[in-house]
């Protein structure tokens, strides 16, 4: 029971993160954005039931910094992600150009 407890606290963490990175107007993740404020307070929902389930498993102050830790952790790893992907796709259009120029 743990274990599902904390596996769906950490879902939600990522969730909420998701949704509230997309509703930034500086995301970059989709080429067209989605409408801002429903995405806000789906990210917040689903941050404020990740709080209320690691609530049931930990204290008061470890629940809220498991949240917060979590949800910095996704809002660091995205963007990096998403520049390593573009540049990755880039990288590999600027091959598949130079090669066929050299024809």
């Amino acid at each position: 029971m743990t274990a599902f407890l904390l596996f769906s606290a950490g879902f939600l963490i990522a969730l909420g993160s998701l949704a509230l990175y997309l509703a930034s107007p500086n995301q970059r993740l989709l080429s067209r954005p989605f409408p801002r404020r429903p995405l806000a307070i789906g990210g917040s929902v689903a941050l404020v039931a990740a709080l209320s389930l690691q609530l049931q498993y930990s204290g008061a102050a470890a629940a809220v910094f498991i949240v917060v830790t979590g949800a910095m952790l996704i809002w660091t790893l995205l963007p990096m992600a998403i520049a390593y992907w573009r540049h990755r796709r880039q990288a590999n259009n600027n091959r598949r150009i130079v090669k066929g120029s050299a024809r």
